[in-house]
């Protein structure tokens, strides 16, 4: 029971830190300590660490899976592949909404990365969306784990990849992922650039697992 309750303490931790690592990433003029009045006062420019600040917190969730799985091995697996499930399905469900209902200012948005061929660009914009939508749905409510993975990690790699060129080209344009904004800045870039990139080990982890429906017996 001691070694059940411990495995138990280090995955609520564990996701405690990893959701607010992805989310001050993501987010850090919302979801940062930085941001306090207290730390800026003291610090004016602590709101620049919020991504460092982000790395170390999912760095740190890592760490307290080993013990979680050493404990117990069977009940870490299934937990994780329940909160990546959710999480990630749920990040691209949530993501496909404003593209979704606006898919002229995303059109535009793909436009600005000067990736694609001009021809496709408004073809893109409807068809993302709506493999952000249903791929996200499926890894949640599908027992196709695999499959919905493969197409998830190739979104990410092509996100990863327009992220990239808009860096080299220092196009300074928000990534698009969550809001549908114009020119903004060159670290909005690299802090979407980052998330992908933390997101992408557990998303590939689901690739090891059995197909099968999310809550299960087995």
């Amino acid at each position: 029971m001691i070694k059940l309750i411990a495995s138990a303490a280090c995955l609520i931790l564990a996701t405690g830190l990893f959701s607010l690592g992805v989310l001050e990433i993501s987010f850090p003029d919302i979801f940062s300590w930085t941001n306090f009045d207290f730390v800026l006062n003291k610090f004016p420019s602590a709101w620049k660490y919020s991504a460092h600040i982000g790395i170390a917190e999912t760095v740190l969730s890592a760490l307290l899976i080993i013990p979680a799985w050493k404990i117990n091995s069977a009940l870490t697996a299934r937990v994780l592949e329940v909160l990546i499930r959710l999480g990630i399905g749920g990040m691209f469900i949530f993501a496909s909404y404003f593209k979704i209902a606006d898919p002229k200012g995303f059109a535009v948005l793909i436009a600005q990365y000067q990736f694609l061929p001009h021809d496709i660009v408004n073809l893109w914009a409807l068809i993302l969306p709506q493999f952000e939508f249903w791929f996200g749905l499926a890894l949640i409510f599908t027992p196709f784990v695999k499959e919905c993975t493969l197409a998830i990690l190739a979104m990410f790699a092509s996100f990863i990849i327009a992220l990239v060129w808009a860096l080299v080209l220092d196009l300074g344009i928000t990534c698009g992922c969550f809001q549908i904004d114009g020119a903004q800045s060159k670290s909005e870039a690299w802090t979407a650039l980052i998330r992908d990139l933390v997101l992408l080990g557990p998303t590939a982890w689901l690739l090891t697992r059995k197909n099968k429906w999310l809550i299960s017996s087995e």
